[in-house]
């Protein structure tokens, strides 16, 4: 994914999440990883966005691990 792309991570994953069709849960987890994932990467090439970076991803692990704590997201899951 190039870098314009990455910038625009947030705004692809809650597309996949607010479409005409019903999310699927199962691909809620991914979705979020890829954001993570990539904005990491975004934050070490691009040092001078690191405080605007940070301040979403800090959100982001949190929600991140309290849904890790979390039992109704695997059950959830489960067919």
């Amino acid at each position: 994914m190039s870098q314009r792309h990455d910038i625009q991570v947030p705004h692809t994953v809650q597309q996949m999440m607010s479409g005409e069709k019903t999310p699927i849960l199962s691909g809620t987890i991914p979705a979020f990883e890829m954001f993570m994932t990539k904005w990491e990467k975004l934050s070490v090439e691009h040092p001078h966005l690191q405080p605007f970076i940070r301040k979403g991803l800090d959100w982001a692990y949190m929600y991140y691990a309290r849904m890790d704590r979390t039992r109704a997201y695997v059950i959830a899951m489960c067919k």
